[in-house]
């Protein structure tokens, strides 16, 4: 089979310009012909906006930034790519999977004429060179999932398999998956017909074009708690913990559709006392939450903003700590299902607490208490040990 022996890929991000290679030559014609193969521009797309300025009270100063990152969404910096070669059948199997990593905005790699998939997805920017997000690949697909964590005990499990009506479906508790981005292109075609390439007369180069948008795969709740007639100073403080069920536990890199089971996502929060929440006088705990999105749904580019699968049946519970004036913590829930399913690819998730009417937790010799094992000891400490 003909080979043609380089197709140059230029990756652009946002508005960053390419370079023009050297000529590129195809094989086995009467005569030889300048030709690049693809030019390709990969650009992050997102526009699915929150309105921070009417709903979020919490806000973000730079201790929050210092803890859990910035508060949106990143630019990526360096990318995987996977090829799927399906052969002359652009409905076939795929034949032939190539992988690899580029660190710059264009790569070189050889293409067989025939039909192929492309895969783009962004890798993790860690500081510590850790991640929690896993990919599972096969010849045919990525699946991103998440590693479990620590932090919460077989009975707030039992808790969220109560309220969500699925005795048998949820995982376990997951890390929050770090934010990355990814496009799908498929059925490009690499054709040894000049007619399929454009001309660049003032280069002299045969060019075809490829375009693909990166969009997020993972999403972001934030998450505010109004404590209400806190006046007395029976609610001290947090320790960092809470989580949301009902979240999906993995997604397809490739198609972007989220798994069908269900899992609670652990996430931090911290406290902002003597806030102002609609002229009047509150507490405010915050937090940033990141996944997969709600079970069974589509990217937003497909579906928009509201849920539309098939798991409308799930509740999504938040789960969150409360550290009382006598030290004992409690762990309280609150449906946030309505707001989940409005937002179906991230937003702003508010409660609206009444301190006066919240069950102080028990004593301690009958057992109760929270059902998290804190992160956190020192409830008022300006410096947070928050395991991420």
């Amino acid at each position: 089979m003909k080979r043609l022996h380089i197709i140059y890929i230029t990756v652009i991000m946002l508005s960053l310009a390419s370079c023009v290679e050297p000529p590129l030559h195809l094989p086995g014609q009467e005569l030889a012909v300048d030709l690049q193969v693809a030019q390709t521009e990969l650009n992050v797309v997102w526009d699915n906006e929150v309105q921070l300025e009417h709903e979020w009270y919490y806000g973000w100063d730079l201790k929050d930034d210092s803890i859990w990152g910035h508060i949106g969404y990143p630019t990526p910096t360096r990318y995987e790519v996977r090829r799927y070669y399906k052969g002359d059948n652009p409905k076939g199997m795929h034949t032939n999977l190539d992988a690899f990593t580029t660190n710059t905005s264009r790569f070189r790699r050889y293409f067989q004429f025939g039909y192929y998939d492309m895969l783009f997805y962004s890798d993790i920017d860690s500081e510590d060179g850790t991640q929690v997000l896993v990919m599972n690949e096969t010849p045919d697909s990525v699946i991103a999932t998440t590693t479990g964590t620590r932090g919460i005990s077989r009975s707030i499990l039992n808790m969220s398999r109560a309220n969500s009506g699925d005795s048998t479906g949820v995982i376990g508790l997951l890390n929050q998956p770090e934010i990355f981005y990814a496009a799908y292109t498929e059925n490009v075609y690499i054709s040894s017909d000049l007619n399929d390439y454009e001309y660049d007369p003032v280069e002299n180069i045969y060019i075809k074009h490829l375009e693909a948008k990166l969009r997020p795969l993972v999403y972001i709740y934030l998450v505010q708690f109004i404590l209400y007639n806190n006046e007395d100073g029976k609610i001290k403080g947090v320790n960092g913990n809470a989580a949301l069920s009902s979240m999906a536990s993995a997604t397809n890199v490739n198609t972007g559709h989220t798994s069908n089971t269900p899992a609670v996502v652990y996430f931090n929060t911290r406290m902002k006392k003597n806030q102002v929440v609609d002229g009047q006088a509150c507490d405010v705990i915050g937090g940033k939450l990141t996944t997969f999105g709600l079970c069974d749904n589509e990217p937003y580019t497909r579906s928009g903003s509201t849920y539309s699968g098939s798991r409308g049946n799930l509740k999504n519970y938040l789960y969150y700590d409360l550290v009382w004036n006598n030290g004992q913590v409690k762990t309280y829930d609150f449906e946030v299902t309505d707001q989940c399913l409005a937002q179906a690819h991230g937003g702003i998730l508010t409660v609206k607490i009444d301190c006066s009417k919240l069950t102080p937790p028990e004593s301690e010799e009958s057992g109760s208490g929270s059902l998290f094992v804190p992160t956190v000891e020192d409830y008022d400490e300006v410096f947070w040990e928050i395991e991420i």
